[in-house]
């Protein structure tokens, strides 16, 4: 009976361990060298920037976030942050769909997007 259960989850396992591969593949297939950055800030569109276009962008509201959105070189990132965790900031610089920058405390989502 124990060599039975034993093979169940070793084929739990190996199902898992497939479609944790494939997710990857996945996401790594959906993302692609984007053209613009479209900026929501508290649910609202900011604007949508070229990615050719260097500019820093700065987000501050009335009770203190601050954020600093620069882009440069074809890339964007999360200069700066008022948020405590700093994950946005440490995300660095990306030129690619699907993978947003996002301050979660501040409402800030950066997002590249292909050229429309």
């Amino acid at each position: 009976m124990k060599g039975k259960s034993t093979k169940v989850w070793l084929v739990i396992i190996a199902l898992l361990l497939v479609a944790g591969i494939a997710g990857m593949v996945f996401v790594r297939s959906a993302r692609e060298e984007g053209g613009q950055v479209l900026i929501t800030w508290n649910n609202e569109i900011q604007g949508t920037y070229p990615l050719g276009e260097d500019r820093t962008l700065v987000y501050e509201s009335e009770n203190g976030q601050r954020n600093v959105v620069t882009i440069q070189d074809g890339m964007v990132f999360m200069e700066e942050a008022s948020c405590p965790d700093q994950i946005c900031v440490r995300k660095g610089p990306t030129n690619q769909t699907a993978d947003p920058i996002v301050c979660l405390p501040n409402s800030l989502v950066v997002e590249v997007q292909a050229a429309g």
